[in-house]
C-alpha cells in the first residue's frame, strides 16, 4: 500500500522500497550471489570432496550445488528479461538500431538455456566416472572446466538484463530526470560486476586446467623412466627438470590472472554493496580501471603459458586429442579482456581517420554499423554474441571432454594428498572368523 500512494508501481519505485525496507536487498545481485556461492562450494569441495564420511553426495557435491544455483540466476534473469521486454515500447526500444540485433538479443535467453542444458548433460556422465571411482581427480577437473560455458553464460545473461533496462528505458521509469544518469551507472557496473565474477571462475577453470595437463604430461614422462627402451629412460630425467621449470612459469601466469580476477571481482562488489549509493561514479571507475589494466597483463600472461605448454610437451599428450581443448581455453580466457578490447581499439582507432575514411569504414557491411553502436547498444550486442559463443563452446566440450577417453585412466598415484577429502570414509569392518570360514 505504502507503495503505491504516491502513484503507479514503476521499476524504479520498487527498487527504491525494497532498498529501503530490507537491510539485504543488495545482496540479491547475480554476482554477488555467484561471487559468495563460489567462495562457499571452494570451501565445501575441499571438506567433502564428492563423498562426506563415506556417503555419496547425490545432490549435495559442490557440482549439483554449482548448477542449482546458475539455474535459479539463470531464472531469475530470464524472468527479468522477459519482464522488461513487455514493459518496453517497441518503436522507442529498437529505433535506429538493425534488425537482426534485436532477434539477436531476443533469442539470447534461448540460448542460454541451451548452454546450461548441455553442461549438464555432460557433466552427468563424468558425475558417473566419478561415482564408479574412475580417475576421480581427472574427472574432478574436467567437470569443472565442462561447467565454464554455464557459468560465462548465466552472468552474461544477468549481465544482458541489466543492459535492456537501460536501452528500453524501463529502469528510468518513475524517476527523476536528473536521477537518469546516476540510475544509468549503476546498472552499467551491476552489468559488468557480472562479467568480473564470470572471469573469476574463468580464471579457475583455466587453473583447473593448468593442472590437470602438467599432471598428465609428468605422468606420461614418468612412463619412459620405466621404459624398456634405454634411449626413453634416459631422456626421462631432463624432461622431468624441464617439465618443472614449464610448470613454474606456467603458474606464475595464471596465478597472477586467478588473483586479479578474485581481487576486480571482489573490490567492485564490495564498492557497490556495502559502501552505500555512489552519488559519483568518476572514482568508481577509475579504481576499477587500474584492474582492468592488470587483467588485460595477466589474461596475455595465462595465454602465453597455456602456449608454452601446448608447444613443449605436445608430443606427450597421449590419447589426450590436445588440439580441441586448448582452442577452446584460448578462446574462453579471450572472453575475459580481448574481445571487448579489439572493439574499443578498432573505435578509437576509426575516430583518429580523416572524415572521408570513416563514412567509407561506416559503409562496410556488419564492421561499420558494430562500430557505430551506441555504448549501450554495444553492450547489449556484446552479452548476447557472447550468449551465442557459449554455446559453441559447450559443443566443443563434448567432444574435447569425452567423458571415456582413455588417458582419464593415466592418474598419477603421487597426487593422493590433494585428491582426499578430510573426512575420508570410514574403514569397513573386517568379517568376523565364522563368516570367513
Amino acid at each position: 500500500a505504502a507503495l503505491t500512494k504516491s502513484g503507479s508501481v514503476t521499476p524504479y519505485r520498487y527498487v527504491c522500497y525494497v532498498h529501503e525496507r530490507f537491510w539485504f536487498a543488495p545482496m540479491l545481485d547475480a554476482g554477488l550471489v555467484l561471487y559468495l556461492a563460489l567462495l562457499a562450494l571452494f570451501i565445501w569441495r575441499w571438506l567433502s570432496g564428492w563423498r562426506l564420511c563415506g556417503a555419496w553426495l547425490e545432490y549435495a557435491n559442490y557440482c549439483a550445488l554449482l548448477y542449482f544455483v546458475l539455474l535459479v540466476l539463470l531464472i531469475a534473469a530470464v524472468i527479468e528479461f522477459i519482464q522488461t521486454a513487455f514493459e518496453a515500447d517497441p518503436r522507442k526500444t529498437w529505433h535506429g538500431s538493425p534488425n537482426w540485433l534485436k532477434y539477436l538479443v531476443l533469442g539470447a535467453p534461448g540460448a542460454a538455456c541451451i548452454t546450461i542444458a548441455i553442461c549438464g548433460f555432460q557433466t552427468s556422465q563424468h558425475v558417473a566416472e566419478i561415482r564408479s571411482s574412475r580417475a576421480t581427480v581427472m574427472h574432478d577437473r574436467a567437470v569443472q572446466i565442462i561447467a565454464l560455458p554455464a557459468v560465462y553464460g548465466v552472468m552474461a545473461m544477468s549481465s544482458m538484463a541489466r543492459i535492456f533496462c537501460i536501452t528500453s528505458n524501463v529502469a528510468f521509469k518513475g524517476a527523476e530526470k536528473s536521477k537518469h544518469e546516476q540510475i544509468e551507472q549503476l546498472y552499467i557496473s551491476k552489468s559488468e560486476t557480472c562479467f568480473w565474477v564470470g572471469d573469476l571462475y574463468e580464471a579457475w577453470a583455466l587453473y583447473q586446467f593448468g593442472k590437470l595437463t602438467l599432471d598428465l604430461i609428468r605422468s606420461s614422462i614418468r612412463r619412459m623412466s620405466h621404459s624398456q627402451v634405454r634411449e626413453d629412460r634416459e631422456r626421462a630425467d631432463p624432461l622431468l627438470v624441464a617439465h618443472s621449470a614449464v610448470e613454474a612459469i606456467a603458474w606464475l601466469g595464471v596465478t597472477l590472472f586467478l588473483l586479479v580476477c578474485i581481487s576486480q571481482a571482489g573490490w567492485s562488489l564490495y564498492l557497490l554493496t556495502f559502501t552505500g549509493p555512489i552519488e559519483d561514479y568518476t572514482e568508481y571507475n577509475n579504481q576499477i580501471a587500474q584492474f582492468g589494466a592488470a587483467g588485460v597483463v595477466a589474461s596475455c600472461g595465462a595465454i602465453y603459458n597455456v602456449h608454452v605448454v601446448e608447444s613443449t610437451f605436445h608430443m606427450y599428450f597421449e590419447g589426450y586429442r590436445p588440439l580441441l581443448k586448448f582452442i577452446t581455453v584460448k578462446v574462453i580466457v579471450s572472453f575475459a579482456f580481448f574481445q571487448k578490447g579489439v572493439y574499443f581499439s578498432l573505435k578509437a582507432f576509426q575516430e583518429t581517420l580523416p572524415g572521408t575514411a570513416q563514412r567509407i569504414i561506416g559503409k562496410v557491411p556488419l564492421i561499420g554499423t558494430i562500430l557505430g553502436f551506441s555504448d549501450n547498444d554495444f553492450e547489449l550486442f556484446y552479452d548476447a554474441l557472447i550468449l551465442y559463443e557459449c554455446i559453441l563452446i559447450a559443443l566443443l566440450h563434448i567432444w574435447g571432454w569425452n567423458a571415456y577417453e582413455d588417458w582419464y585412466l593415466e592418474e598419477d598415484e603421487e597426487e593422493e594428498g590433494e585428491r582426499k577429502p578430510l573426512m575420508p570414509e570410514k574403514p569397513a569392518l573386517l568379517p568376523n572368523s565364522s563368516e570367513t570360514a
